[in-house]
């Protein structure tokens, strides 16, 4: 399922991706934050492009998606912004708002599709964290969707484990700007 032979690899080029989003013009970079919750067949020709211009050679068609769901978000915060992990981050917000349980549980529930219900879902919990001041880790996001259709559903059991163990993360919310 990784599209990079190993680990280390596969980090550098994620950095080499999120690095390439930063340097982007301003235009580019808000043509990508408009088409956060879309799939890449729905975006735009400035999306799109600003897309491809930034995703790393070799990178696995079946994956692109996921590449693009995250460089959009990615482009929702300022250049360069540090996030924390999405599962911290409705782990405090669980706490938030009544609503966050459920949706979390239906989100675990969804397979990555092509027809981007589980984007849309993700999208609407995303832009609700930064509303309240998180900024997410993007680079760990990609991570997570690049495997969220595993068998073992190993990043669902981990998004639970983190939400329902963890009572009181300390770790801070994040730059928003």
């Amino acid at each position: 399922e990784r599209s990079m032979g190993f680990a280390g690899t596969a980090k550098t080029t994620e950095r080499c991706f999120f690095t390439k989003l930063d340097s982007l013009p301003s235009g580019d970079r808000a043509a990508l934050k408009r088409a956060a919750g879309s799939m890449l067949f729905e975006a735009d020709g400035q999306a799109m492009s600003a897309f491809f211009r930034c995703l790393p050679y070799g990178i696995k068609p079946h994956t692109e998606n996921q590449w693009f769901a995250t460089g959009c978000f990615y482009c929702m915060w300022e250049p360069g912004s540090q996030g924390t992990p999405l599962e911290n981050i409705l782990c405090r917000m669980k706490n938030e708002s009544d609503s966050m349980r459920s949706r979390v549980a239906a989100l675990l529930d969804q397979r990555w599709e092509e027809d981007g219900y589980l984007l849309t879902k993700l999208c609407r919990i995303i832009k609700m964290a930064r509303q309240k001041g998180y900024c997410v880790d993007c680079a760990a996001l990609l991570d997570d969707l690049l495997y969220w259709n595993s068998d073992s559903q190993m990043v669902q059991r981990k998004w639970a484990r983190t939400m329902y163990q963890i009572t009181d993360p300390t770790d801070e919310k994040g730059e928003n700007t």
